[in-house]
């Protein structure tokens, strides 16, 4: 409410700034001069005399501005500078597709090869204690947390498992996530 309030104090005064001009303010306007008549006309002069009768008439400029210019290429023609068109390429719309190659030939993309010191990220996660349980609800030296150990292949509980167990699943987290699941040790990796 306060913000509203000081916003339509703010408006008022403004407002009323704007609409009330102080006499110091300089006007742009010029005596005597008319925005709408042409520069150059001064209406204290008489106005020029008309043609005579016999003169002949003036024609207007034959300028049609859906027509190019009389020197201008034609529409359709390639500029002067650009090189030749190329070959077409032979592609009958006719012919069938080529043949997709089977499934099973098709290579797999390749993973991304990571060399991970996992002592130096258990190290920094926990110490170096491959079996702790500090009952925050991460465990094992790599500190997993229950969900991610048992959809990567752990059975039972990361504290209860072997170095060699915790290592195992954490390379399946390593496919899956990245190191990123490691955000502040896996750098030590």
């Amino acid at each position: 409410m306060k913000n509203v309030r000081k916003t339509l104090i703010l408006a008022a005064i403004t407002g009323t700034l704007v609409t009330m001009p102080g006499a110091g303010i300089a006007h742009a306007d010029v005596e005597g001069l008319d925005p709408n008549v042409a520069p150059g006309f001064d209406p204290n002069l008489p106005a020029p005399d008309a043609p005579p009768a016999d003169a002949p008439p003036v024609e207007p400029a034959a300028f049609d501005p859906n027509l190019p210019a009389p020197d201008a290429p034609p529409v359709d023609a390639p500029p002067a500078d650009a090189p030749p068109a190329p070959e077409p390429a032979g592609f009958d719309p006719n012919l069938p597709a080529p043949a997709t190659p089977p499934v099973d030939q098709v290579p797999a993309p390749a993973p991304k090869a990571y060399s991970v010191n996992w002592d130096a990220i258990a190290q920094c996660e926990s110490g170096g204690n491959w079996g702790i349980s500090t009952g925050n609800g991460y465990s094992g030296g790599l500190q997993f947390t229950p969900s991610t150990w048992h959809a990567n292949g752990g059975s039972g509980s990361a504290a209860g498992a072997s170095r060699e167990e915790q290592i195992r699943v954490a390379e399946n987290v390593l496919r899956s996530q990245g190191i990123g699941a490691w955000p502040v040790c896996g750098r030590r990796g």
